[in-house]
């Protein structure tokens, strides 16, 4: 028996339309103009025998009949974008791409993608940087990193570290300016990363001294330019433990106070919740975790 289909270009204007509530934007997405959308839903109102919007001087709005049909069609969509994404996965070759900071994908994945590759030599791993948080209905990538305290109730998370911070800078600027206990900072020049304002006022009042942080030193916008600064003895940085572990064990920077501020916020692995079955997502999550859970060097 045949299956009763109304026509697929039908289906995925009526589809994008009722999604924007907008002919237009509808239009934009599909690139096509407003008018072909209009004619493709008139035609599958047609087909059904009843109009699945009512239109109004604002607009366009779906009526019960369009409301319900909707979420049916989108559901339908959803599957079969699973199931496309699904077969590609188990293909012999696949690609997973992971959308992170800067500093974060150089500093922490990056070295820990050559086990990864060893196990799973047929999915291939791209991943792209940028500053700000992924957003998965702009980008097109499968998983994202996000800093924050993990309550996304839409999204699939994986904590790969809390925060841990303190005050580090080179040798040489630590012996320049004998730098023993947490007030001597107030002598120094303290770089600063701009999308992260408040660390060194929290260490500052954790440590119990008044230096008016936000108003001396040096500001970046990039982590990685900050440490190389540091590096160079241009300033004292505030250093997530994570990231400058290896500067700290080849002395190429020295954390001259044993104290650290810790928060209960972090950084996440993220997905969303529909697309956390995919088994190149399955694979990765497990091996990351099993990654984590062993014990760390020194």
């Amino acid at each position: 028996m045949s299956h009763r289909i109304p026509p697929l270009n039908a289906l995925r204007a009526f589809e994008a339309a009722a999604r924007n509530l907008s002919f237009t934007k509808a239009g934009g997405e599909l690139n096509v103009t407003q008018g072909a959308v209009s004619r493709q839903v008139r035609l599958l109102e047609e087909y059904l025998g009843f109009e699945l919007f009512e239109r109004t001087p604002r607009g366009v709005e779906l009526n019960r009949a369009g409301q319900t049909y909707a979420a049916a069609v989108s559901d339908a969509f959803d599957k079969i974008t699973r199931a496309t994404d699904e077969l590609a996965t188990t293909s012999t070759h696949t690609v997973l791409t992971i959308r992170g900071y800067t500093t974060l994908l150089v500093r922490w994945l990056t070295p820990l993608l050559p086990d990864f590759q060893l196990r799973h030599p047929n999915i291939e791993i791209r991943l792209v940087s940028a500053g700000d948080p992924v957003d998965f209905d702009r980008d097109k990538v499968d998983l994202g990193i996000r800093y924050g305290f993990g309550r996304w109730p839409d999204l699939e998370r994986d904590a790969l570290f809390m925060d841990e911070l303190m005050p580090v800078c080179s040798p040489a600027l630590c012996r320049s300016f004998d730098l023993k206990q947490p007030s001597d900072l107030a002598r120094c020049t303290l770089l600063h990363l701009n999308l992260r304002q408040a660390d060194w006022p929290d260490w500052l009042a954790l440590a119990g001294i008044d230096i008016p942080a936000a108003s001396r030193g040096v500001h970046l916008e990039d982590l990685g330019v900050l440490y190389q600064c540091a590096i160079a003895g241009q300033g004292v940085a505030m250093g997530q433990y994570q990231y400058v572990r290896e500067y700290l064990a080849s002395g190429q920077l020295v954390a001259p106070f044993s104290l650290t501020l810790r928060r209960q916020r972090g950084y996440y692995l993220i997905c969303p919740k529909e697309r956390a079955g995919l088994s190149k997502i399955v694979t990765f999550r497990n091996w990351l975790r099993e990654t984590l859970a062993a014990p760390q060097p020194a």
